[in-house]
């Protein structure tokens, strides 16, 4: 082994030139994800309106499994990244090996609970008959391997943690390349591959994140001697995973809330006329958006080592700084995606069933983006205060905050619009919900940061 490398690198420095350096990184990886999921609907897409409509359906168990996933990195990001700063090397390795073990065995819980509950899951959502057996070629394989998905995002966890961005972004940046590869081969039948449809997507998927999983216990192991795996110790794991865990499951379930309002609002659309093409254009929409919000997500990920590190140090005036710097930019980056997109409103539902033009999912598009690009200033606030308040270790605020926005405001607000403004309904009462709770989320992580530099004073 080499010499421990996880230094407090984010407690001096420039902090405007830390945020950005680490930032660009992060956001190329983010982009690569949203390359894949872009790719994956469209080569979908030209299977036909029935093929996009399934593969619709599927996102919301990736959602969730994504929700499990992101939630524990938050615990293992937020937990190393405080130890760093308090230049613990001990603490590091238990968190970093003990959180693999334990998102190695939710992954497995997830496989084990996934297969039998595909047909009824599936048809409380609204699929019918017809869509099951595409669900199924999907869903089958890609329970198989989540494993594969949730590990490598914990070990990319925690090398964020001590302030690498470069490297996750470049494992993921292979992956979505070889990953896009495949969906041209497998789902359409190019170059020399099989056409295997909806089941080659997930194929592709499957393969794809196995490089992901050896790439980063790879650079775990062997570049920043994260791993301690000769002395393991059940008391030492489960003092790690209660650590992990309490920052962990408010995120998971804060996490979750989106994936259960995302399935809720799915059942409402698949009850309303033209079911298919109103959940795909809800699906497709929120995958599309991901790229207006991917920079300030990017930049929202990156906060969370460089609050833990900075929190474990006692810096508050970094912190306000890094705050005051990301608000500002989110905001001047929201209104420039808000035009952008509106001003492409004709356009985007084109790209998609390619060569099979559907006018009623083109107008879905289209209206869709006539209102839904004003919600992006707000939910960008919203992703730089929530990823605060997690790297503050309250993740509980952000649990009720994502609470609010997507249960108690969202869906019930769907469920009255849609009544009297039909689909439009669904569009308005996102609007409401996204800005009504970005701007309380600027307010309350305001509260909780002035009230823990107060007390770190006292």
């Amino acid at each position: 082994m080499g010499l421990f490398m996880t230094s407090a690198k984010l407690i001096e420095g420039k902090i405007g030139v830390q945020l950005l350096r680490m930032s660009i990184p992060m956001f190329f990886g983010m982009i690569g994800f949203a390359l894949f999921n872009f790719f994956d609907t469209k080569f979908v897409g030209e299977l036909g309106v029935q093929s996009l409509a399934a593969i619709s359906y599927t996102v919301i168990t990736v959602l969730i499994m994504f929700a499990i996933a992101f939630g524990l990195g938050t615990g293992v990001t937020a937990t190393v990244g405080k130890a760093i700063g308090e230049k613990d090397e001990i603490k590091v390795k238990n968190l970093t090996s003990y959180g693999l073990v334990l998102s190695l065995v939710l992954g497995l819980f997830i496989t084990v609970l996934g297969f039998p509950t595909i047909v009824p899951f599936f048809t409380f959502l609204g699929a019918t008959e017809d869509l099951m057996p595409l669900i199924k070629d999907y869903m089958e394989l890609w329970y198989i391997g989540v494993p594969l998905i949730i590990v490598p995002i914990i070990g990319n966890s925690a090398i964020r943690a001590q302030g690498n961005t470069f490297i996750p972004a470049i494992i993921m940046g292979v992956c979505v390349v070889f990953n896009i590869f495949l969906d041209y081969g497998l789902i359409l039948g190019n170059w020399g591959m099989p056409k295997w449809g909806i089941f080659g997507a997930s194929l592709a998927t499957f393969l794809s994140r196995l490089i992901t999983l050896l790439a980063s216990l790879y650079f775990l192991h062997f570049k920043f001697n994260m791993l301690s795996i000769k002395k393991f110790s059940f008391q030492e794991m489960f003092k790690s995973w209660y650590e992990i865990l309490r920052i962990g499951i408010p995120s998971i379930l804060t996490q979750l809330v989106v994936p259960i309002s995302v399935a809720l609002i799915t059942q409402l659309a698949s009850s309303m006329n033209n079911k298919d093409q109103l959940v795909s254009t809800l699906q497709i929409g929120s995958r599309i958006d991901f790229f207006a919000i991917a920079v300030v997500a990017s930049l929202g990920a990156v906060l969370v080592p460089f609050i833990a590190q900075n929190l474990g140090a006692k810096q508050f005036s970094r912190i306000q700084k890094a705050l005051k710097i990301s608000r500002f930019f989110s905001i001047v980056w929201g209104v420039l995606m808000t035009f952008l997109f509106w001003s492409l409103k004709e356009k985007i539902g084109p790209v998609f069933l390619k060569g099979q033009p559907d006018p009623v999912f083109f107008q879905y598009m289209r209206d869709f983006y006539l209102i839904i690009p004003f919600t992006f200033v707000f939910r960008m606030l919203f992703v730089i205060e929530t990823n605060s308040l997690n790297a503050l270790q309250k993740p509980i605020f952000t649990g009720v905050l994502t609470l609010i926005e997507f249960i108690v405001l969202y869906y019930p607000l769907a469920n009255i619009l849609s009544d009297y403004f039909g689909y439009w309904g669904i569009f308005y009462a996102f609007v409401l919900a996204n800005v009504l709770c970005g701007i309380a989320a600027v307010m309350l992580n305001e509260f909780v940061f002035k009230k823990s530099w107060k007390r770190s004073l006292s």
